[in-house]
């Protein structure tokens, strides 16, 4: 049930947000969160956006810690760079939220209540949906398929950050997300930093937040040259083959990392129609 109007929840909690380019989206996402009765302070990054993001959340929004971007952070470091600002307060949960997730009336008491019920001691991720019910992030499993909602809050391995609850011990036994990483994987690396150190990674018991799904494949760009695919691969909304063998040694070791980087390679070096052949729609 919604925390009732007059009990807000005395948790001090900082809401870690970066944007880029979408202002209408973004502020459709700080007014709805102006309808949860939490403490928490907002802290939006806004990473060189030149459609008046800046100017306008200034203006309108004087509350929000605004901290503007050079326009090379993207979302791992941008989220580094407000979380170095909460940092400097006091506070007992750190709020990852993407500013195109639409959160439902009951997110927050779900995702807390997760919490709760694990002493607060674990990240709580929420379960993120399409419009028509379909399932598409939270986490997944160790075979890399997406967990459904079942009424039970579930083990992740592969953690998405679209809406994850950080607890202050979490924190402080893990620190902030790597820095290495420019935009993606930093979610993922998180979570299994957690799972090294006995932290649970868990999803909310079900769905609490709707989204649009994006089937964007970073680790290849069809339908242009060679030199164009490893153009993008190695820009920061790719996946850098140096990025990608980091992320592998670091987690699952030497030989893991030489191998999956050689078919990152390999994978942009073959032609679209070869790539069609041999792995159908899964790189495209």
């Amino acid at each position: 049930m919604p925390v009732e109007k007059d009990k807000v929840n005395p948790h001090k909690i900082a809401v870690l947000i970066t944007s880029f380019n979408r202002l209408e989206i973004t502020k459709k996402c700080i007014d709805s969160l102006s309808t949860f009765n939490y403490n928490f302070d907002i802290y939006l990054v806004d990473d060189g956006s030149t459609d008046g993001t800046f100017e306008f959340i200034s203006k309108n929004y004087p509350k929000i810690n605004l901290i503007k971007g050079d326009g090379n952070l993207f979302w791992n470091r941008g989220m580094n760079l407000a979380w170095a600002e909460a940092l400097k307060n006091n506070y007992d949960y750190y709020l990852w939220l993407n500013d195109d997730v639409f959160l439902e009336n009951y997110a927050f008491d779900e995702i807390f209540e997760a919490s709760e019920i694990n002493n607060n001691k674990a990240i709580i991720s929420g379960i993120v949906q399409t419009q028509n019910n379909k399932i598409i992030y939270g986490g997944s499993d160790k075979s890399k398929t997406i967990i459904k909602s079942n009424g039970k809050c579930q083990s992740i391995k592969f953690l998405n950050g679209n809406f994850v609850l950080v607890p202050k011990f979490v924190f402080e036994n893990l620190g902030v997300l790597d820095n290495t990483f420019h935009h993606d994987l930093g979610d993922v690396d998180y979570g299994l930093r957690a799972r090294k150190n006995k932290i649970k990674v868990l999803t909310t018991k079900k769905a609490i937040a709707t989204g649009e799904e994006n089937n964007i494949c970073r680790i290849r760009k069809s339908q242009t040259s060679i030199f164009n695919r490893f153009k993008y691969l190695n820009s920061p909304l790719g996946s850098p083959i140096t990025i990608i063998y980091y992320f592998q040694k670091k987690h699952f070791g030497l030989f893991k990392a030489i191998a999956v980087a050689s078919f990152v390679v390999f994978l942009n070096l073959i032609p679209d129609n070869l790539n069609k052949i041999l792995f159908k729609d899964k790189y495209t």
